[in-house]
């Protein structure tokens, strides 16, 4: 009988997907090794195409290549299974003095934002705004934009408590007049959604589920938020697990939101692993019909992925932005209705060509977008009390990794908050646009001389980020 063969992580996961099953790499080979039970946010960080992406992160920009060490020594630990695992249930706790707590974090993150320039539109800094706010519970980014411009109307779109949402915290209704909320499932808005009209299949799970209306139809909105992802408590049919289900969800709020924001609006959307192909796609898709950048809180979630892209001069109306919302209908509709089943198939993974083609476009663009969210994260990894070996009495390493910004005057200033500015230089410093790794060219700064921004800019991402972009195929 052959040995035993050990299966590295990267190895069971390739194998399974090929074969549903932890058999061996060589014919005939066997292995008394267990199957590992990957977490679905590991699942997909050791997908093929996720993995290329990080490699050429890793070899081209030293403050992501910290953070991915960083997060492979989380991966082992076990402190920090307890550590999440414990944040899971608090997250999932709905009491009243849980779901207060839940406000509170996100009323600081909202402060956060506002200090970012994350509900700032082009034209309209003090001027009366509507504002949509999708997945709006407890309503602390509603407060937040209110803060900022107390004359608005926020409308707003949250999944009921009885199916598992969050309660509703802030005045509404006939208690605010300036908000109005539709309690209801948005992913079920199913007119939305589909390119073409459709009949239900009768023995569909969620036929009798879907909702036929449209809210808010007819109104534009100078600022539109979409905060939601996926509940472990949400109440739903076994076909939408929770990758699906987040796929259905970010598809829904793109769709609802870009199909109802004014032309040159701001539009924020919370997204995870910049790193990841589905966001990286995203970020670039966002880049050729508006202004681009990246958010990631200090006071919240610093440990996790989480972050929020800030697009600015939004050009709904342009071809580009109606040929992704079309893409992004397909997407919901084969996670709703696809597979032999017809209750939804998960996307096909990318070919290694079309990796090499988006890092080719788009990668030296990303590592300027997301190297100031990537150290956020790095640093407060780096000084958690759960991970193994991190440096919690060290000083904080954003002021090593973080370059000084010019204000208008020409002189050094320190930013308000650390997403303003690029991370670390990368590792590798190219003399020429045209090798491999290439510095992405510096770009316009926002007209905000106490919280300036790096944006991409649409002509930056057509033109001139494919001639700096290294020849990394």
């Amino acid at each position: 009988m052959a040995s035993p063969v050990k299966l590295s992580l990267e190895q069971r996961f390739a194998h399974q997907l090929r074969l549903g099953s932890d058999e061996s790499i060589e014919e005939g080979a066997t292995t008394s090794t267990p199957a590992v039970a990957i977490p679905p946010s590991r699942h997909q960080e050791l997908a093929p195409h996720n993995v290329r992406i990080r490699n050429y992160l890793k070899e081209n920009d030293v403050t992501f290549c910290h953070l991915d060490e960083l997060k492979e020594k989380g991966w082992k630990a076990a402190e920090g299974d307890a550590h999440f695992k414990k944040q899971r249930e608090a997250a999932d706790q709905k009491d009243d003095e849980q779901e207060k707590v839940f406000h509170r974090i996100h009323l600081e993150i909202g402060n956060e934002m506002r200090a970012f320039g994350a509900f700032d539109v082009v034209g309209l800094e003090h001027a009366h705004i509507h504002a949509l706010n999708l997945c709006m519970a407890p309503g602390a980014y509603t407060a937040a934009m209110l803060k900022q411009y107390p004359d608005a109307s926020v409308s707003g779109i949250t999944l009921p408590v009885r199916s598992g949402g969050h309660k509703m915290i802030i005045p509404f209704g006939p208690q605010d007049p300036r908000v109005d909320v539709k309690f209801l499932d948005i992913t079920m808005l199913i007119r939305e959604y589909l390119i073409e009209p459709m009949s239900v299949p009768n023995d569909h799970p969620d036929a009798a589920n879907f909702i036929m209306s449209s809210p808010f139809h007819g109104k534009e909105f100078e600022l539109v938020l979409c905060d939601g992802q996926a509940l472990r408590t949400h109440e739903r049919a076994k076909y939408r697990e929770i990758m699906r289900e987040a796929r259905r969800l970010l598809a829904a709020q793109l769709i609802f939101g870009m199909d109802r924001i004014k032309q040159g609006g701001t539009f924020v959307v919370l997204l995870h692993k910049a790193e990841a192909w589905d966001t990286m796609c995203l970020l670039k898709n966002f880049c050729s019909f508006a202004k681009v950048a990246l958010f990631k809180p200090e006071s919240g979630h610093r440990q996790r992925s989480t972050f929020y892209l800030v697009a600015k001069d939004v050009q709904s109306a342009s071809t580009e932005a109606r040929m992704f919302i079309d893409g992004w209908k397909r997407t919901w509709t084969e996670a709703t209705f696809g597979g032999e089943e017809g209750t939804g198939a998960d996307p096909a993974m990318p070919k290694d060509a079309e990796v090499d083609a988006l890092l080719h476009d788009f990668g030296p663009g990303l590592i300027h977008l997301a190297q100031g969210i990537w150290s956020i994260q790095a640093n407060a990894l780096d000084r958690s009390r759960w991970l193994p070996g991190s440096a919690t009495s060290k000083t904080r390493r954003s002021s090593s990794l973080q370059s000084p910004v010019f204000s208008e005057t020409g002189e050094p200033s320190t930013p308000r908050h650390p997403n303003s500015v690029l991370g670390a230089r990368s590792r590798r410093q190219p003399s020429s646009p045209d090798s491999p790794g290439a510095q992405f060219p510096k770009h316009p700064l926002t007209s905000r001389s106490t919280n300036q921004q790096k944006y991409l800019h649409p002509e930056v991402d057509e033109n001139k980020l494919k001639k700096m972009a290294g020849r990394w195929r």
